[in-house]
């Protein structure tokens, strides 16, 4: 801190010995920007009057006018003065560049309409360069691959290789953004953001075998760049949820888990994409009843209108894969016949919720024969029978189990009649259907 004060100071002798002894406009114009950057605008001020009461008025002095009204958010009179700038000298770069400055970030239209201004005047400003740039800065990222495209890439800083690779990451060209980085990375192999965008684009393409090497070349074989802002500098929550999508890609699931968490306590736990990334990590690896706790609470996380009947049958699906695990035991355990009636109670809001669709009933039908897996109660026939109702006049796998079912239940209650009756409607549709022909030769 004392340090920077003495710093300070000596600036500020220096700026008022420099002040004292130059009548140059163009050194005063510049005093006034660095009061500007300390945030010193009456200091600007008077070295803007110091400048215009010279005999000798440039782009930059005037251009300073502009930026001490942008300082006070005067945009209108900011844009009066680089508009003076530039028809003071319309080959002189100063006024442009102030007035794109101000204009990039919210309106790359003007920003770019001014620089193509400025290429009619001047061939050696690097024009195209400032307009990819431009665009980037507006976010306007379709343009700026566009312009960034017209571009010999070899002429390209690494900056601009990072925006024109971001740009095509960000309209999801995933392809163009790898040969980019690439590009970068035959001159800076370690760089921190070129193997962070090499990384993202691997994994948006799941390619996971390269995302790998990419992950493992950004958190271990990577370099931060001086120009790079403190927070690019620095892994942040979303380099964690693409590394916990890699280790998933690549059959890591508990690693990807980890990942995963750490990115939510990163985020403050809110994002609804990675807890529902964990709850099918967990899911990959058979620990259903983690799958099923971090669905509930991805779905909690969705407002009203995003909780579908989609939504609500992935989690009776989870709870249906719970209660028919069978890697630990093929036992009907208490624990599995709970998750089955939790199964059964979600498909049912499902089927509530879209009443039109035989979705609901049908995982209904599936999840009473597991609770009923020899056929003896019939827990499943209403909800077959309503698949049945709703598919009859169309068909479809759906339907054929139905009447699969509803065969075998008639068997098992000595219904031969009725037996048939499905066994001739499955044949109907598959007249070589195995499971048909077993049964009408038992029956």
């Amino acid at each position: 801190m004392k340090s920077a004060i003495l710093s300070l100071l000596c600036l500020l002798c220096c700026s008022i010995a420099i002040a004292k002894e130059t009548k140059d406009p163009d050194q005063l114009a510049k005093l006034g920007m660095a009061c500007l950057k300390q945030g010193d605008i009456a200091g600007a001020e008077h070295y803007y009057d110091l400048g215009f009461q010279q005999k000798r008025i440039t782009t930059s002095i005037i251009s300073l006018a502009g930026d001490i009204a942008l300082a006070k958010n005067d945009r209108e009179k900011a844009d009066y003065y680089y508009g003076r700038a530039i028809y003071f000298d319309p080959r002189d770069s100063t006024g442009y560049m102030h007035y794109v400055r101000m204009h990039q970030q919210k309106e790359p239209d003007l920003a770019v309409a001014k620089l193509k201004q400025l290429g009619l005047y001047r061939d050696d400003c690097r024009v195209e360069h400032l307009i990819a740039h431009a665009w980037y800065t507006g976010n306007k990222v379709k343009e700026a691959v566009a312009a960034y495209d017209s571009i010999p890439m070899d002429s390209l800083v690494r900056d601009e290789l990072i925006s024109y690779a971001m740009s095509a990451y960000l309209t999801r060209d995933y392809q163009k953004s790898i040969d980019v980085v690439n590009h970068g990375r035959t001159i800076r192999p370690r760089d921190f953001v070129f193997n962070r965008l090499l990384m993202y684009n691997y994994t948006e393409l799941k390619q996971y075998e390269q995302a790998l090497q990419a992950s493992d070349d950004f958190f271990k074989n990577s370099d931060r760049h001086e120009t790079d802002s403190t927070e690019a500098k620095g892994y942040s929550y979303l380099d964690y949820i693409y590394y916990g999508y890699v280790l998933n890609g690549n059959g890591k699931y508990q690693e990807g888990i980890d990942q995963f968490n750490h990115a939510l306590t990163l985020d403050g736990g809110d994002r609804p994409d990675v807890v529902l990334a964990i709850s099918k990590a967990y899911e990959n690896i058979g620990l259903y009843p983690k799958a099923v706790e971090y669905y509930k609470t991805y779905m909690t996380k969705l407002d009203e209108e995003e909780r579908t009947a989609y939504v609500v049958y992935e989690l009776g699906r989870l709870y249906y894969a719970q209660g028919t695990d069978k890697s630990v035991t093929e036992e009907l355990t208490p624990e599995k016949i709970e998750a089955l009636h939790q199964a059964d109670k979600t498909f049912a809001e499902v089927d509530r919720m879209r009443p039109d669709s035989y979705l609901g009933c049908y995982w209904q039908a599936r999840t009473n024969v597991a609770l009923d897996p020899e056929s003896t109660m019939g827990l499943a026939k209403p909800y077959y029978q309503r698949v049945i109702e709703m598919t009859e006049s169309k068909g479809g796998s759906q339907l054929t189990e139905a009447y699969k079912y509803l065969a075998y239940y008639y068997y098992v209650k000595k219904d031969r009649e009725n037996a048939h009756r499905y066994i001739d409607k499955i044949l109907d549709i598959d007249p070589m259907d195995q499971y048909a022909l077993r049964l009408s030769e038992v029956i």
